[in-house]
């Protein structure tokens, strides 16, 4: 029978069975400089920024209340890569050194972010309590690539479900679910929680070839209706 995708996803979804015990959730990059344009150099829209906190601080809060583990990994630049122009991507370094910006809300960068110290590499305070989990070596597209994440999951919480919030859809977000999939987890991207500062198009073209290929893609209520 030839492939239709027109109701794959959501008999994808209601195939998918977990356990509380077995599964966490990651935030990927959900720093200030995406979510807030005070203070960040690639924000995302207004719109973006109020959908994602909001149904964020909603998943989270349930989540916790289910003792369900939440793990932030996202980047902190040391001041000393600094001396080394240390670049998560030679694509994105050639982009900003000739002045393009990706961003449909700021122009090109024109300084180093998420440097420690600085409010740009900090996760909104609503996002964030006390028994969370933070992983800040993060350098490249896969929150799993050169970090602890992985032995973290395995070793110490026995995942095997992870539901993936944060920015962008279209590159960390992807990156970090094709590396859970690629490490035989179930990656569970929320499609409220996420986004990415090159509009909704990528967002919604990201989310669609996750669906299709290498993970499963909900709406908030969907994921907690699952692990009640």
């Amino acid at each position: 029978m030839k492939a239709d995708f027109t109701n794959y996803k959501s008999l994808m979804n209601k195939l998918l069975k977990i356990k509380q015990k077995e599964t966490c959730l990651l935030s990927v990059d959900m720093q200030n400089e995406y979510l807030d344009p005070k203070v960040g150099t690639s924000p995302l829209s207004k719109a973006d920024i109020n959908k994602i906190l909001k149904n964020s601080n909603f998943l989270f809060n349930k989540l916790r209340k289910l003792n369900i583990p939440i793990v932030h990994c996202y980047v902190v630049r040391k001041k000393e890569e600094l001396k080394y122009n240390f670049s998560i991507s030679p694509y994105i370094d050639v982009s900003q050194k000739n002045k393009l910006s990706q961003n449909k809300q700021a122009g090109a960068r024109k300084k180093p972010e998420r440097v420690e110290g600085t409010l740009s590499c900090e996760l909104p305070k609503t996002l964030v309590k006390k028994n969370d989990i933070h992983i800040t070596s993060k350098r490249n597209f896969d929150c799993f690539q050169d970090t602890e994440l992985d032995m973290l999951l395995k070793r110490t919480l026995n995942i095997k479900n992870i539901i993936i919030c944060g920015v962008n859809t279209d590159t960390c977000v992807y990156g970090t679910t094709f590396g859970a999939s690629n490490r035989g987890y179930n990656p569970i991207v929320i499609e409220c929680c996420t986004g990415s500062m090159r509009g909704e198009d990528q967002h919604k073209t990201a989310l669609k070839i996750m669906s299709q290929s290498i993970a499963w893609v909900m709406k908030k209520e969907e994921i907690i209706n699952k692990l009640n």
